[in-house]
């Protein structure tokens, strides 16, 4: 049987864990960790800096390799980023 990967939210509970802590954690603004918890798009970055924010506060690693529900605006990527004014396709 294939398990499914948990999403950040279900990892919240499971560690009762506050989203404002991690959040805090992160340094990233509150209204950017709901989004991913919510499931909505969020940029790489901040996935990032939260999944590693809550490896911090429970001892556990979380990548995106290994949560699941995280989606990456069409719009945003990782870099490198190009010179201003080249739209990307």
């Amino acid at each position: 049987m294939i398990s499914e990967k948990p999403t950040f939210k279900e990892l919240l509970r499971k560690h009762k864990i506050a989203l404002g802590a991690v959040a805090a954690q992160a340094g990233v603004e509150i209204s950017r960790a709901y989004t991913m918890e919510q499931g909505g798009m969020i940029h790489g970055v901040y996935a990032d800096a939260l999944l590693a924010a809550l490896s911090h506060l429970t001892g556990q690693n979380y990548t995106r390799d290994n949560v699941g529900g995280i989606y990456l605006h069409n719009e945003y990527h990782d870099g490198p980023y190009p010179p201003l004014g080249i739209k990307l396709r």
